[in-house]
């Protein structure tokens, strides 16, 4: 089942946010790059703070958090994190779809992401364009990702939500 955010979600969120990082993009940034996006001390308070005011799309399955994402309503996807234990698995696919829904329904006519390496191919399966490169500066380290773009009139295939 996909549905929005409920109280007490944050703290699946946080741990599947830094499992996230840790794992599915090792493969793409170096362990320095990886601690300055997700240090070891998850800030539960914060992480609430968050979902209260973004109201993320969740995933769950047997009665827990497996992933999640935040859609602002400007069209801007924000947080998109699955847990690794649920990777490849469809999960971020249905939040994906359930997050174009949400957008057709508000009259967002684009999307659009700040996407990781790791990431990347996902948000090309959904439709989703390459419009340029982009670093971030966090704690001291460089991170590349991608601004990445989808106009909902042009996604309307089964696949791509």
């Amino acid at each position: 089942m996909t549905r929005r955010y409920q109280p007490g979600d944050h703290l699946a969120i946080g741990r599947i946010f830094h499992e996230a990082v840790h794992q599915l993009a090792s493969n793409d940034y170096t362990p320095d790059q990886l601690l300055a996006w997700s240090n070891g001390d998850i800030d539960f308070g914060s992480w609430q703070q968050r979902c209260g005011r973004k109201r993320p799309f969740v995933k769950e399955l047997d009665g827990r958090a497996v992933g999640f994402m935040e859609l602002d309503p400007d069209g801007h996807i924000d947080c998109t994190y699955v847990d690794p234990a649920y990777a490849r698995r469809g999960v971020m696919s249905e939040i994906m779809a359930a997050v174009k829904r949400e957008a057709r329904a508000k009259g967002i006519a684009k999307l659009f992401a700040e996407v990781s390496i790791t990431a990347r191919p996902f948000f090309a399966r959904h439709g989703f364009r390459h419009v340029r490169d982009n670093e971030v500066h966090v704690r001291g380290e460089t991170l590349t990702n991608f601004i990445m773009e989808c106009h909902l009139e042009e996604s309307g295939s089964p696949f791509r939500g």
